[in-house]
């Protein structure tokens, strides 16, 4: 394994387009892939009431993992711990759902369009604490292999 900095870390999370959510939701560990976007480092998500809801009420810690693969057959990972909280300010969920329409759809969707999205959907923040990151390496892989060093 090798050690990914922070700076990699969050370019990871800028980048990739899934993240893994962890929470506990009736006494039980409950992992959902999640759509997500980084604003000023803060990780949001925006999903329909349910289980994962119902979880991050009563219990806000969460686990967030983000990985994807990297050339050949490598792949990088980010982890990061934090405590979920719902976002009801108007113009922090504009913003937010403007650079969700950017990050999956492009830059030509304008801010505008979030006005006839629907605002009763739950947003989630999420401020990364203890974030970590590894890749894959150190051994295994054909370019670390005794002769090609």
């Amino acid at each position: 394994m090798i050690d990914i900095d922070e700076a990699r870390g969050q370019a990871i999370l800028e980048q990739t387009p899934t993240a893994h959510v962890a929470c506990i939701a009736d006494g039980e560990p409950y992992v959902t892939p999640m759509s997500f976007v980084m604003v000023d480092d803060v990780f949001y998500m925006r999903t329909g009431n349910g289980r994962r809801v119902s979880a991050l009420r009563a219990d806000p810690r969460v686990c967030v993992e983000v990985s994807r693969p990297t050339v050949g057959e490598g792949w990088e990972s980010v982890v990061f711990w934090g405590e979920a909280r719902f976002i009801d300010d108007i113009e922090t969920r504009a913003t937010v759902v403007a650079a969700f329409l950017h990050k999956y759809h492009g830059p030509t969707f304008r801010a505008s369009i979030t006005r006839v999205l629907p605002e009763e959907l739950p947003m989630i923040a999420i401020s990364p604490e203890r974030l970590s990151g590894r890749a894959s390496g150190g051994g295994f892989e054909t370019n670390t292999w005794p002769g090609r060093l």
